[in-house]
């Protein structure tokens, strides 16, 4: 090293690691301004010599460049931070990797730190908001079935790919994801063929890094409780409603007003009950917990990543009967057992437990809608109660399992081993072989029971006895049981081929893949049990016995091939194909091709943008067009089967029969769906702001669904399905994404994702409609699927002079209508409001919009993130029992207090009826119609991390604590306290969960 005179030198020694704390072997170290310079060794140390007041410059891939400028320190430690901005980031994509530079495909990556900090059950339930174009929705919070549904672009259910195979992403630990990549285009999924036409989402899970051995443990304790549910109206509201419906029907009064005063003061609790049967069987709040212990490090040789994971979720239910567990081992291990030879090994198991009651969620939210408040839970005594409008006790069913319970094992076992040989007589040619095992079993048991309820004989003052059986079962015993298991294998072989020319940049991908699932599963069951104690299938009765089995194989078999090139990486090409085999579809339908071709040409390297270079430091167009498929339908329906229907009794012995399946379609094959994709990405504020933008059309041919309109309905037999159907989506994504580094001490950023997609209906198997009117307004072929069609509402009638002036809506001269019910239009204006004056009045379900804003600052060791996501473009349908109280006698939601009155003229919901359905006021109308736009604090997460000094003195290699805050508040566009992702207009199903939740990570 060349020192001018009169500077003092300084040796400087210190280490460089991540934010985790772990070594960075290889960093490059330089003095800036000169070529002098060093690099990490094995355990990220380093030692330099430098004159005092010069600058050192530490680089990394991938990270941020840092820079310090020395005094008289000699020792220092140097953090480095992960550049989310950087070109060079690797790109997971389907069967490898690639540089972020190089991607023309759209291709959207989920950060694994944002999916650690949401706390929740079910991986899935963490994707919302976390990459454009990925459509997530949680429709119910019920422990061990809370799983999200998520969908590429509105496309439908995507293929899921854990380190290579077809896998779950619910079963895994969030702790042991490394990298999520979204493909949405076909030129990034038809690698996948038949499987990729919905898009694929590729799970990597972590590998160990070079370094010692780190030891981390982190926790998470959790209260949750309901993001929205109703109350139910009290003995007084009921009182009042149930009177208000006989007085609308001419009737008297069932209830006197002093009765109802008994129901509101709540004197005479035994004769006159106040019961809130929502109190009573749910609990304010449930606690869940995690825990997670995990190994990493490795030599240049071989590295290691161990985890161990736990999850237990309680639920909301009084009780503590319902539950879910899950436990999960994984160990990934890699080697390089010669200069050229590298080994991976991943294994993991996992086992979920769920225990529940014998009623599902459906029954018991329905029964608590529906118990009346007026009854009696349980005597004073605690002995409890028969309701008088229902054969079932929710509460006293539940508690103790008495009336049975409902069990659920399932064990999983995944092996995966990858060998990877370099051909060293050849530069840049490799040979991989892949191979994947997954044994999956599952066990289930269901048991019913009966358990004894009473009512109080007033004469003898006695109880007398009743039985509650089994939700819809003819016995007070009845037990379910099945097993299954199945064998998932997957065998691929490729050859890869990458390397640069001068400035010209090749690869190539040729490979074969063989898919085989194969299983068995059994079932059987018995009732008439002599005990209730004993939950055994050998103690039922063999009479009304039965059993159940059967066998299913399915096999895949795909070549896939792909090229790349690059010019200077800046004008791109890659084609691909795949040509897929399923033995799913008949000889000669069982094969089909899926090309791909897509460009890319990076404006920004090229000479004419310079003067643009301090405004867009980076400026890439990518277009594409590829197909991939989709065979989702039942195997088999090329060939007529046969299935054992009804039993006859012929002498002493029952005769089982046989009838057709269905009706064989030997032309059945996948559907093929053709995607077209434009996109451009840039880069603004010298790198720190982020912009892609992507605009999508797929054309979806070949639909498989069964011809209802065009076959008669007196066919005689089942028919198979077809191809038959088409459709079209259309739409755009994009998303922006800053980071800036304020200060030493002070970072922020910002992702804002937004995406919208619709499909339109080419065409459907449709009954043709004579009617000009009924054919412009209710044909679905050549609109948008995803609408509601139906009445239109024009408010409520005022009075009896409206209801005589108006068209006639009952079919009776408007005889059965009163004032407070609600007027329809008449479109047609011919006098009578029927099926031809139905028209679009909303959308469906399904969101055609969604978005996020992901908020976050760091200061010092201090971090807080917000993330905000919403949807809209759909709407939800207030139905049943959420329309009106009183149906069938049963209670209803004290929102409905809002009714329709003389003096209440501007009500929100129609008069009430007596038995409270109203033919008129429940027609399928935009009435009832709720726009689910919505705006929801889906996570806040506050960290503290100790400084290294402290936590070092407690023993730790690293010490931080956090909060965290998930589905804090929905804004909403109505009144009813239903979530906007539920599916469920009644209000029957077990409500999303908002919670909050405390933990530590602790590292060694």
């Amino acid at each position: 090293m060349c020192l001018s005179s009169g500077l003092a030198q300084n040796t400087i020694r210190g280490k460089v690691v991540d934010e985790s704390g772990l070594p960075l072997p290889s960093a490059n170290i330089s003095i800036k301004g000169t070529s002098t310079g060093t690099l990490t060794d094995f355990d990220g140390l380093f030692s330099i010599e430098v004159n005092i007041g010069e600058t050192l410059v530490f680089s990394y891939i991938g990270y941020v460049t840092k820079e310090i400028s020395i005094s008289e320190q000699t020792e220092i430690q140097v953090t480095l931070t992960k550049d989310v901005n950087s070109l060079d980031e690797v790109v997971v994509i389907g069967y490898g990797e690639k540089s972020k530079r190089k991607v023309i495909s759209a291709v959207s990556s989920v950060d694994s730190e944002e999916l650690r900090k949401q706390p929740v059950p079910q991986v899935s339930n963490a994707l919302e908001g976390l990459a454009s174009g990925l459509f997530v929705r949680q429709t119910t919070g019920e422990p061990g079935f809370s799983g999200s549904s998520f969908e590429i672009r509105n496309f439908g259910n995507a293929l899921v790919i854990v380190d290579g195979a077809p896998g779950d992403l619910n079963q895994l630990d969030p702790n042991e994801i490394e990298d999520i990549s979204v493909l949405k285009d076909a030129a990034a999924a038809s690698v996948y063929g038949v499987q990729g036409g919905n898009g694929v989402v590729l799970i990597t899970t972590r590998k160990g890094k070079t370094g010692k051995p780190k030891l981390t443990y982190n926790n998470q304790f959790t209260f949750s409780t309901f993001t929205a549910y109703p109350d139910f109206l009290n003995s007084a509201q009921y009182a009042q409603v149930l009177n208000e419906g006989l007085s609308n029907a001419n009737q008297n009064p069932f209830y006197t007003e002093e009765e109802i005063e008994l129901f509101r003061t709540g004197s005479d609790p035994l004769n006159f009950p106040d019961t809130d049967w929502k109190d009573l069987v749910l609990d304010d709040w449930a606690f869940q917990q995690r825990h997670n212990l995990n190994l990493s490090g490795g030599t240049e040789k071989v590295k290691y990543f161990m985890s161990a994971g736990f999850i237990d979720q309680g639920s909301n239910y009084s009780t503590d009967a319902l539950s879910f567990q899950q436990y999960n081992i994984r160990s990934n291990l890699s080697a390089e057992v010669t200069d050229n030879l590298s080994v991976s090994l991943n294994l993991a198991a996992r086992r979920r437990e769920n225990e529940a009651p014998a009623y599902s969620a459906f029954d018991i939210f329905r029964e608590l809608s529906r118990s009346l408040p007026t009854d009696l839970a349980y005597y004073p005594d605690g002995t409890p109660v028969k309701p008088s409008f229902s054969p079932n006790h929710i509460q006293e069913g539940m508690r103790d399992f008495n009336a049975g319970y409902y069990r659920s094992i399932n064990n999983n076992i995944d092996a995966k081993l990858t060998l990877d040989w370099d051909i060293n007589q050849v530069q840049g040619l490799s040979i991989k072989t892949f191979a994947s095992l997954i044994y999956d079993t599952s066990f289930n048991k269901d048991w019913g029971k009966g358990y004894e309820l009473f009512t109080l004989n007033q004469q003898t003052g006695e109880y007398d006895s009743f039985t509650a059986i089994p939700e819809g079962a003819f016995s007070e015993t009845i037990l379910e049981q099945s097993t299954n298991y199945s064998n998932f294998y997957v065998l691929r072989p490729s050859i890869n081929y990458d390397r640069t020319f001068n400035q010209h940049s090749v690869s190539g991908l040729l490979l074969a893949e063989i898919q085989q699932i194969q299983g068995e599963n059994f079932s059987g069951r018995r009732q008439d049990f002599q005990s209730s104690a004993i939950d055994q299938l050998y103690a039922g009765s063999l009479q009304n016995q039965g059993a159940n089995g059967s066998e299913f194989r399915e096999n895949r078999l795909g070549y896939v091939g792909r090229f790349s090139y690059d010019y200077k990486a800046k004008y791109f090409f890659e084609t691909s194909f795949r040509y897929d085999g399923s033995s799913r579809f008949a000889p000669g339908n069982e094969w089909g091709f899926f090309p791909s071709v897509s460009a890319g040409w990076r404006l920004s390297d090229e000479s004419f943008f310079e003067p643009l270079k301090n405004a867009v430091q980076n400026l890439k167009l990518r277009g594409s067009i590829g197909t991939a498929g989709n065979d989702n339908t039942a195997a088999y329906q090329w060939l007529s089967g046969f299935n054992y229907s009804f039993f006859y009794v012929v002498g002493d012995g029952a005769v089982p029969t046989i009838d057709n399946t269905a009706l064989a379609n030997r032309d059945i094959t996948w559907e093929t769906n053709t995607t077209y994709n434009v996109g451009l990405d840039a880069r603004f504020l010298n790198g720190d702001l982020q912009f892609s933008f992507d605009y999508f059309y797929r054309k979806r041919e070949d639909v498989l669904a069964f011809a209802s309109a065009s076959v008669p309905s007196t066919l005689g037999v089942s028919i198979a399905a077809e191809n038959l159907y088409e459709f079209s989506n259309e739409g755009f994504e994009f998303s922006l994404n800053y980071n800036k580094q304020i200060t030493d001490d002070f970072k922020l950023g910002a992702v804002f994702n937004f995406s919208r997609s619709r499909e339109k209906a080419v065409f459907i198997d449709e009954n043709f409609q004579e009617d000009p009117f009924m054919r412009q307004n209710l044909t679905i072929t050549g609109g948008f699927t995803n609408l509601r069609r139906g009445y239109i509402s024009q408010g409520l009638f005022q009075s009896q002079e409206e209801i005589d002036s108006w068209a006639i809506q009952d079919n009776n001269n408007n005889a059965s209508l009163q004032p407070g019910d609600v007027r329809f239009q008449d479109l047609n204006d011919d006098g009578i409001i029927d099926v031809r004056d139905q028209k679009v009045f909303g959308d469906g379900d399904k969101p055609a919009i969604n978005y996020s804003l992901n908020l976050n600052t760091e200061y010092k060791r201090w971090n807080l993130s917000v993330l905000l996501t919403g949807a809209a473009g759909y709407d939800i349908y207030i139905d049943g029992e959420a329309q009106s109280p009183l149906r069938n006698g049963f209670n209803g939601y004290d929102y409905q207090m809002d009714y329709w009155t003389p003096e209440n003229t501007g009500a929100a919901y129609p008069r009430i009826t007596d038995g409270g359905f109203n033919e008129n006021n429940n027609r399928y109308s935009d009435y009832w119609m709720r726009s689910g736009n919505h705006l929801r604090i889906r996570n806040v997460n506050l960290s503290y991390t100790l400084p290294s000094k402290i936590s070092q003195k407690f023993g730790f290699y690293e010490f931080s604590m956090f909060v965290t805050g998930t589905n804090l508040h929905v804004f909403t566009t109505y009144d009813e306290d239903i979530d906007p992702q539920s599916t469920s207009g009644v209000g029957w199903y077990y409500p999303q969960n908002k919670s909050f939740t405390v933990g530590v990570n602790l590292s060694f």
